[in-house]
Parts: structure tokens; C-alpha cells; sequence
């Protein structure tokens, strides 16, 4: 008989597994780069354009793969209809949410000071011309948000849910996605985890529908480039 349900313990492990993939993957790309006698920081596009696809495409993977092995359709991971309305909705909360990221990155740096990794962070991400800042975009409309929705709130906070609870689900997942982010820069791990209560509460209030929490990630992430890259020009 067929049993969809799955729990905590297999939503750590997809977890431990997403978070190692994308170490393995970022680890990889190094050592081409280097092997091909690359400097990254002298590339004419910032990293991103190349180590996005490959890890939001090694995330999807393992996704569907944890997903195929607890026998789940892509519907219970929330890929379902959504109105329009509720489309019209995740797009306004989506500028809410780069509002706060930012109002908690700059008391970050009121309190810590700057952040020592911003500078490398900004080489990997920060377009050089308006094409790529397109590109970005779109990657994070199409890729990163949906891919990283289906993942974190698809599978590992419904885990965490079954589990737990709603309100211990969300929490679960959201410090996990913040942890992860701090692969990045420890700056970013109280903000994405904020943005992780935010975008689960969404998901939750939408009756878990992954494609309406997807397009608001997928907005913030757009929105923060945008502003990032037209702060420069």
C-alpha cells in the first residue's frame, strides 16, 4: 500500500545530504577552476552564473530522489494550482520580506561591524553588465526558488510537520535553512533564517503550496540582486 507520509528523521537526513551535495559541488568547481589555472575573481561574470545551476540542479536531484524513495508525487511536495490572487499576494509580501533581510543585515553591521565576507560574496554574485544581472534573474525565478522551495519546504519542513507539528515543523526547517546559508557568510544565517519563518508561513498558509512560496523566494533573491546592481552602476 502505498504510504506518502514521511517524518524528522528522514527530513534530516535529506537535509545532511542537500547540504553536502552542494559542499561537494562548490568544492568541485574549485578545483576545475584552479586546475584550469582560473582566478575567479578575474572572471568577467561573477561565479554565480556558473555554480548556481550546478547546485540548485545537484539540490533538485537529491530532492527527487528522497522523494521517489518515501513514494511521493511532486503534488504532496506542493507543486499544485494556485490563483492568481494568491500569486498577486506572494509577490507584494515578496518586497516585505527583501525589507526585512535587509533591516536585520544592517543591524548585523551596527552591532558586529562589516561583514569580512562581503567582499567575496559580492565578486561570486554581483553581475557586471545588465545581461547577467538578467540572467540572475531568471535563474532565480526558475531555478532557485522553486528548487530550494521544493527542498526546504516541500520535503523538509512537511518532514519536520508530520513530525512535530506545525509551528515546531517551521521552526525546525527554518533554522536549517539558515544554517545552511551561513556556507555562504555567517551574516546571512539569522536573515535567511528569519526569511525561512517567513516563506514556511506562507507555504503553510497557502496549504502548502511550494509554487507560491517559490515565486516569492524567487522575488527576494531577484530583488536583492536588482538593488545590489543598480546600487553600483
Amino acid at each position: 500500500m502505498r504510504n506518502p507520509e514521511w517524518r524528522a528523521r528522514i527530513a534530516f537526513v535529506c537535509y545532511f545530504a542537500l547540504t553536502g551535495g552542494i559542499l561537494t559541488s562548490s568544492i568541485m568547481l574549485s578545483l576545475v577552476l584552479f586546475g584550469m589555472g582560473v582566478d575567479f575573481r578575474d572572471l568577467p561574470f561573477p561565479t554565480a552564473l556558473v555554480s548556481l545551476p550546478i547546485n540548485e540542479t545537484v539540490l533538485l536531484g537529491i530532492t527527487l530522489l528522497f522523494a521517489r524513495y518515501k513514494n511521493v508525487s511532486l503534488r504532496e511536495l506542493g507543486l499544485k494550482k494556485v490563483s492568481f490572487r494568491i500569486l498577486a499576494i506572494v509577490s507584494v509580501l515578496a518586497v516585505f520580506l527583501f525589507c526585512l533581510g535587509l533591516s536585520i543585515s544592517i543591524c548585523e553591521e551596527v552591532v558586529f561591524g562589516p561583514d569580512p565576507m562581503a567582499e567575496a560574496f559580492s565578486q561570486a554574485l554581483m553581475p557586471k553588465d545588465f545581461s547577467q544581472l538578467a540572467i540572475l534573474i531568471v535563474l532565480s525565478l526558475i531555478l532557485v526558488g522553486p528548487v530550494e522551495e521544493l527542498a526546504f519546504r516541500g520535503f523538509v519542513q512537511k518532514g519536520f510537520e508530520n513530525s512535530f507539528g506545525k509551528m515546531k515543523g517551521l521552526l525546525a526547517a527554518s533554522v536549517l535553512f539558515g544554517a545552511l546559508h551561513g556556507l555562504n557568510t555567517l551574516y546571512a544565517i539569522i536573515p535567511a533564517f528569519i526569511g525561512g519563518l517567513v516563506l514556511g508561513y506562507v507555504w503553510q498558509r497557502t496549504d502548502g503550496n511550494t509554487i507560491a512560496s517559490a515565486l516569492m523566494h524567487g522575488l527576494n533573491n531577484s530583488i536583492s540582486i536588482a538593488i545590489a546592481y543598480f546600487a553600483t552602476v
